[in-house]
């Protein structure tokens, strides 16, 4: 009976272990997942400011144009303007989008968790004095 509650015991201990490692991963994949929700929804944020701040900053330049030139060819200046940074932005989608976005994704997902290591405990069992020298701080005078 004795070892038949060691293996009970053991088994027990076992599937505490596995239930503890396998919350830890829910935590963990949790945790990865809303820093990468965050930062899709801040890449997502920061490309709708910019093409807000892009195409309010077209307007102005099409009226800026448009006490030079006649208004249809300070448009069609802007549009071509517009339409080169749409083909640039395709060209150079790599450079600029798609590496950026997969580097941070795969710094969240394969960073490597810190390992706490425990303070050293003195073999005498005492515990460590403080120093000696008194750390003055300044007294800061808001006059």
């Amino acid at each position: 009976m004795f070892e038949s509650e060691k293996y009970q015991q053991t088994w027990a201990d076992i599937k505490q272990y596995a239930a503890t490692r396998f919350d830890l991963f829910k935590v963990g994949f949790l945790e990865k997942a809303a820093r990468i929700v965050g930062l899709i929804l801040f890449a997502l944020v920061m490309v709708l400011l910019l093409f807000a701040v892009i195409s309010f900053g077209c307007i102005a330049l099409i009226f800026a144009l448009g006490q030079v030139m006649p208004m249809w060819a300070s448009t069609l200046i802007v549009v071509a303007l517009w339409i080169a940074m749409m083909i640039g932005a395709v060209v150079f989608r790599n450079r600029l989008f798609i590496n950026p976005i997969l580097a941070a994704i795969s710094a969240i997902l394969f960073e490597v968790p810190e390992v706490k290591t425990p303070a050293k405990v003195d073999p005498s069992g005492t515990q460590p004095q403080p120093s000696a020298t008194p750390t003055a701080e300044k007294e800061v005078s808001h006059e």
